[in-house]
């Protein structure tokens, strides 16, 4: 789904508690380090050297000075020693033997690489062989705006939001470099790999671990207060479901809103009811079928959760705001 049914852009402050959120773990500034990385000099500097990375030896990622200087291309040496100089310590790791690249800075080159700060394109697949969840119809995939969809070909979908595609039963935030020309060419394939990487994810947060940072995350049931998704998606929520799951990491401030089932599908009684429905790998298919267990919001020891009726189970299953599983409510 998306963010909204889905996993991870939506942004929460972290720094609810009053604490400075400008300033993450006694660090720089976020506008000074941006500031750092303002001149094409300096990524191409970190481009050659994430591009020497492997995963042997450290030194044989460490480039001289000198070797550095020529495969960036700059003659003047002083202006190169400049911009240099203040990629260091930061995203910058000076060696005894020439300058290697440090995590921030491999984190900045694989964004550009994904296609994260790219054009956005838009495309629209022709039906593929994959169900709706809702009413059994073929899907579309569709890739606008950063997100990828699936999309009924018949009935109105899940979600109804301004971003959303028409029939929109999913919208996951994908760079542009991930999806390349798959909606043409392979869109079953994407859709299939796309829908299994934010089942990992969703399944990582289920855990209370960040997919992201490996920070600590903290969860909260979201329920509809007027939940109606008869026609299709509720116009109070805008999805149809009836509760989602808001997980947030208190490190790095990755968040969004999970459909609580996706979130501990890899734990009894839900991957038994994924196993009995054939399911074994997180694909499409996975999404689709923990997506279709019916929901209702309920309450644990007075909070809320969400009740869910599986077919493997003769009593509700319940999922509560720290995502701890009750058999039997």
């Amino acid at each position: 789904m998306n963010e909204d049914a889905g996993a991870g852009d939506e942004r929460v402050d972290a720094a609810s508690d009053g604490s400075d959120a400008g300033v993450r773990g006694g660090g720089r500034a976020p506008e000074e380090s941006f500031a750092r990385l303002g001149n094409e000099l300096r990524f191409s500097i970190l481009e050659v050297l994430h591009d020497r990375l492997t995963v042997g030896d450290r030194s044989d990622y460490t480039v001289p000075y000198s070797e550095l200087r020529e495969a960036v291309g700059e003659e003047d040496s002083g202006r190169f020693g400049y911009h240099l100089d203040r990629l260091l310590g930061e995203f910058v790791e000076k060696r005894p033997g020439g300058y290697a690249i440090r995590y921030p800075g491999k984190e900045i080159v694989r964004t550009v690489y994904s296609g994260a700060v790219d054009e956005r394109t838009e495309a629209v697949s022709r039906p593929v062989d994959a169900d709706c969840y809702l009413c059994g119809d073929p899907v579309r995939v569709a890739y606008a705006d950063g997100y990828v969809s699936a999309c009924c070909t018949s009935c109105e979908g899940a979600l109804a939001f301004d971003f959303t595609p028409e029939g929109a039963l999913s919208s996951l935030p994908v760079p542009a470099g991930a999806v390349g020309d798959a909606v043409e060419t392979a869109p079953l394939d994407l859709l299939d790999r796309v829908h299994g990487w934010f089942s990992h994810r969703a399944r990582s947060f289920g855990d209370g671990i960040c997919p992201r940072c490996g920070g600590t995350v903290v969860s909260e049931i979201r329920a509809c207060p007027a939940h109606d998704a008869e026609g299709g998606p509720c116009d109070e929520c805008g999805t149809a479901l009836p509760a989602t799951v808001e997980v947030t990491c208190r490190v790095c401030s990755e968040s969004g809103i999970v459909p609580g089932g996706c979130a501990v599908s890899h734990r009894y009684p839900f991957r038994t009811a994924l196993a009995d429905a054939g399911v074994d790998r997180l694909g499409y298919d996975a999404f689709a079928v923990a997506m279709g267990w019916p929901s209702v919001p309920t309450e644990r020891d007075g909070d809320p959760a969400v009740a869910y009726d599986l077919p493997t189970e003769s009593a509700p299953v319940v999922v509560d705001g720290d995502l701890d599983i009750h058999v039997g409510g």
